[in-house]
């Protein structure tokens, strides 16, 4: 008897768990859940690749030659025996030849905020995550105008439908500063001028 009254009294002094949050707004049954306005979450699609491919090949030549001889020395005219003669050869060649390749793609999700909206309706967006795993911090952040056409059904947009996009994902940590150069690498690979 003494157990089932502690139980029954201890039951009434925890607090209800229940699903039902009286203080969440509810949605409306006659709108969407489309961002539109200032405050508004949006998720982007970034789907991003890249591929860049450049050759170039110059070859450039030059030659002249010059064959002169002094014929009359009027301000001395005993001065030489013989008059000087001059002859010279000029050659130059150049040959240049490069070609660059790269290829990268990025694809995520990511959360957005509406923090502007235009007078025509476009959207300005901004967001930003930051994940850190074993000292190694990841970021991606991304701003942009998106129309709202653009915006599908499931409050999404493609990165590609984003205009002025700015997609940023950069890492710091020991990975990021073992796969990177050093500074004193930068400036070398900067003024070395071979």
């Amino acid at each position: 008897m003494k157990l089932a009254s502690l139980i029954l009294l201890l039951a009434a002094t925890l607090p209800a768990q229940s699903l039902w949050n009286a203080t969440r707004p509810m949605p409306s049954l006659t709108s969407d859940a489309i961002a539109r306005q200032v405050g508004d979450l949006l998720m982007v699609m970034i789907s991003e690749k890249q591929t860049i491919k450049n050759k170039e090949q110059s070859d450039f030549g030059k030659s002249g030659s010059l064959n002169a001889a002094l014929s009359s020395f009027a301000v001395l005219p005993n001065a030489f025996g013989t008059l000087p003669g001059m002859s010279a050869t000029n050659t130059r060649e150049f040959s240049g030849d490069g070609q660059y390749d790269k290829e990268g793609s990025f694809q995520t999700r990511l959360s957005v905020v509406v923090i502007d909206v235009q007078p025509n309706g476009n959207l300005i967006i901004e967001g930003r995550r930051q994940v850190i795993m074993d000292k190694e911090k990841k970021t991606v952040r991304i701003t942009g105008v998106v129309r709202p056409y653009d915006i599908t059904g499931f409050n999404s947009v493609m990165s590609e439908n984003i205009a002025n996009a700015s997609i940023v994902y950069e890492g710091d940590g020991p990975l990021s500063r073992a796969t990177n150069k050093g500074w004193l690498s930068e400036l070398v690979d900067h003024v070395w001028p071979f």
